[in-house]
């Protein structure tokens, strides 16, 4: 390898270890903000109602907002490893190492095979993401309903007509994140490869929130109890928070890997990979977990001419107390289509394992019962605290496409797009990654 070359991969590495200033809010603390906002009211008299709001006074309040940065949280931060698999391999059958070549390899699937003793391959991807759906639904059209604490009868809810003016909040959410990932594999042995991935993570949060107070108070008495501004006879009902525009930038989580080639046969190939992400991100930004997390990975691949089909079954151990533990699968195939040209195709899953994680769960739909007292008409009803959908499990699945460019031995380019298959989670329409790899 040329010297030029090493002072820019070094270049290239320094970039990423440094860290861009943020705002003094958080990304978390934007989003909670806006709820912040909303339940700050203009009402009919200092404390008369206000604190009756407050998420610390309103436990459907606090779950909803806690439930929402949780999930982002778990989500924003995830991003695509690149494979540590190469096309190119030696012969020995003449006591002389012949480089051949068959296809060049998965993108982000792994063979079974180890690059070879004191072998080097490094690279690094370039990958968007736009976290527009949660579970299905734009996160433009998340709603959620912000309810008034309980002052009557503790065992009923909605026996006092305060209780029947609840907010409407639209987030008009918006998500998105870069990565950009250096990474590194050496050949320990002819059987075992380490290899390190070092993620540089921009996150940008928007939000143009709209408020609507549903006024039982307001309709049925002519004078609102609680309001935004104005006066009790004469409310204003709406409001418009402030938007959000704020973004982070820094290391994400570090993953370190090992991967040892158990078994070659004639007919295919045999592997283990394990792997460590380390808490490096920041959780607050969403550039991290904010806990570490493991796998383990038994790998089977085989080789037929030109068309090399692989098959990955894992067991993913999250540390943290927000994320359930998931069983990890993958299948595809890499097939050299000329001499400049592969394709790489692959379908993956997670799915997770053990019991549902209450934080993680949005509250479900509240009754509302008539009041007993002023209005005895009012009739009870059953509210909705969000309209985001409610699973059991999160599980994620994906099928990815691509395409790799080797003009030459020691070098390679390749474009990759991972389209969702399923609605678990906090997930991006596409996620669309440009990479170059060299080998040595």
């Amino acid at each position: 390898m040329k010297p030029r070359s090493f002072k820019w991969l070094a270049l290239l590495f320094c970039l990423a270890l440094i860290q861009v200033s943020v705002s003094a809010e958080t990304l978390s603390e934007s989003i909670t903000g806006v709820f912040t906002q909303v339940l700050d009211l203009n009402l009919a008299g200092p404390g008369a109602h206000g604190n009756h709001y407050l998420p610390s006074n309103v436990s459907t309040s606090q779950a909803v907002i806690s439930s929402l940065g949780n999930l982002i949280a778990t989500s924003a931060s995830q991003y695509p490893l690149s494979s540590s698999s190469v096309g190119l391999t030696f012969d020995l059958s003449s006591g002389v190492p012949v480089a051949t070549r068959t296809s060049a390899g998965p993108i982000f699937g792994e063979r079974a095979k180890t690059l070879g003793k004191g072998r080097l391959n490094a690279g690094m991807n370039y990958s968007t993401l736009d976290l527009a759906k949660v579970r299905g639904l734009r996160t433009e059209d998340i709603e959620f309903v912000l309810l008034h604490q309980n002052i009557g009868d503790p065992t009923v809810y909605g026996d006092d007509p305060n209780e029947h003016d609840y907010i409407t909040l639209d987030l008009g959410l918006d998500i998105d994140a870069t990565v950009v990932a250096f990474y590194g594999t050496y050949g320990v042995s002819d059987r075992i490869d380490v290899g390190i991935a070092i993620p540089y993570v921009t996150v940008s949060v928007q939000a143009d929130p709209f408020a609507r107070m549903n006024s039982y108070t307001f309709t049925s008495n002519g004078s609102a109890n609680h309001y935004f501004d104005g006066t009790s006879v004469d409310p204003t009902l709406t409001l418009n928070p402030r938007d959000v525009d704020n973004s982070a930038s820094g290391i994400g989580d570090i993953a370190l890997r090992a991967k040892w080639h158990a078994y070659q046969g004639e007919k295919y190939d045999l592997g283990f990979l394990m792997q460590a992400v380390l808490a490096t991100g920041d959780e607050e930004n969403f550039l991290g977990q904010g806990d570490p997390s493991y796998q383990i990975r038994m790998m089977a691949s085989t080789t037929a001419g030109n068309f090399s089909p692989y098959v990955n079954l894992g067991y993913n151990i999250r540390t943290s107390d927000l994320a359930r533990n998931r069983i990890a699968l993958a299948f595809g195939y890499d097939q050299r289509l000329s001499d400049l040209f592969t394709l790489a195709v692959e379908w993956n899953g997670e799915f997770e394992t053990g019991d549902a994680i209450p934080e993680l769960a949005f509250p479900d739909e509240v009754e509302i019962q008539g009041p007993e007292i002023s209005t005895p008409t009012r009739t009870a009803q059953a509210v909705k605290l969000t309209n985001i959908p409610m699973f059991e499990k999160d599980n994620i699945t994906n099928a990815s496409f691509g395409v790799k460019w080797t003009p030459s031995a020691k070098f390679l380019g390749y474009a990759n797009i991972i389209l969702p298959t399923n609605d678990g989670g906090l997930r991006s329409d596409a996620i669309t990654t440009f990479g170059i790899e060299f080998n040595w």
